[in-house]
């Protein structure tokens, strides 16, 4: 139930997008103009208030933190490697690699952290989503500055995660948090009221984008990504952290929710911005969303049955 609660808004969310495009009421041209805005402003503000709002001095654990942080960033370089040689098309490399180590983290975690722990044990597990997320984001953007036609540049690449909305709106958000700032109420109210429309919002533009007749020349970079996504990404960080490390409660929450979430939907419109496969972003996106429903299901019962949490 608690997979099915988290997945199925986001579905109907899509599906909705997708009759707007059907019934005429929203144009193409629209919803690259909304994908604009989301990503440009609403999610990098949807991650501001998220770090905004986390109080780090709460339930703080190093090991935990440390653990996510230097997995994240062991998965991505392995991939990094791996994906060049199963994929020739640089437009589709980055949104692989993309697609495969950005997890949902924010949208669908949270939720999921409130069901397992309660909203009053979230603590830990607020933080390390604070953290990967912008890590993500940065990774992100790194993935299609190594893929693409033209020749590597560092400093290009550098100056692309600088530039990038979503990290400076994150980097911000630390920094306010750390200082200590607390804005008036009507900013709050109002920051709050924008970062709940964003997962709507986002839902539907990218409900509205999916092509069904591209399912047709679906290959191993969906199925493969999916695979890796949802199953083996999440499987070897919760066999090491519970296994071999002995976490338990919202520490291996924290890992679960970190890294087993499908992939995040922000992930579309960094792609489509980039210049990467928006078809195949799109599917990503929509694929894990439907299938981790189940996958989600499994990891919890085993985890619950040997007493984890």
């Amino acid at each position: 139930m608690i997979g099915f609660n988290a997945v199925i808004p986001m579905m109907l969310y899509m599906a909705l997008g997708h009759f707007f495009t059907r019934a005429g009421f929203i144009k193409q041209d629209a919803y690259a103009q909304f994908n604009k805005a989301i990503f440009s402003i609403l999610l990098p503000l949807n991650l501001f208030s998220n770090v905004y709002n986390t109080n780090i001095a709460t339930d703080f654990n190093g090991l935990t933190l440390s653990f996510n942080i230097i997995f994240a960033i062991v998965a991505f370089i392995i991939l990094a490697f791996i994906v060049p040689i199963f994929e020739k098309s640089n437009a589709k490399r980055g949104v692989i690699l993309q697609g495969s180590i950005r997890s949902n983290a924010i949208l669908f975690g949270l939720p999921m952290g409130i069901a397992l722990l309660g909203q009053e044990n979230l603590g830990m597990v607020t933080i390390v989503l604070a953290t990967i997320v912008p890590l993500n984001n940065i990774f992100s953007v790194i993935a299609f500055s190594i893929y693409t036609d033209e020749k590597f540049s560092l400093k290009r690449t550098i100056k692309q995660v600088l530039t990038n909305p979503m990290v400076i709106f994150t980097f911000a958000g630390v920094v306010v948090a750390v200082l200590g700032i607390k804005f008036p109420s009507v900013i709050e109210t109002t920051m709050g009221n924008l970062t709940r429309m964003t997962t709507p919002l986002a839902l539907i533009v990218m409900g509205g984008t999916f092509n069904f007749g591209k399912l047709k020349d679906a290959d191993w970079s969906l199925y493969g990504t999916v695979l890796a996504r949802l199953v083996i990404i999440p499987t070897i960080a919760l066999f090491i952290a519970g296994g071999l490390l002995d976490f338990r409660g919202a520490d291996l929450i924290s890992v679960l929710i970190a890294t087993a979430g499908p992939t995040a939907v922000s992930s579309y419109a960094q792609a489509v911005v980039a210049g990467g496969d928006g078809d195949l972003a799109n599917q990503i996106v929509v694929f894990t969303t439907v299938a981790s429903m189940f996958s989600l299901v499994v990891f919890i019962m085993i985890l619950k049955s040997l007493a984890y949490f």
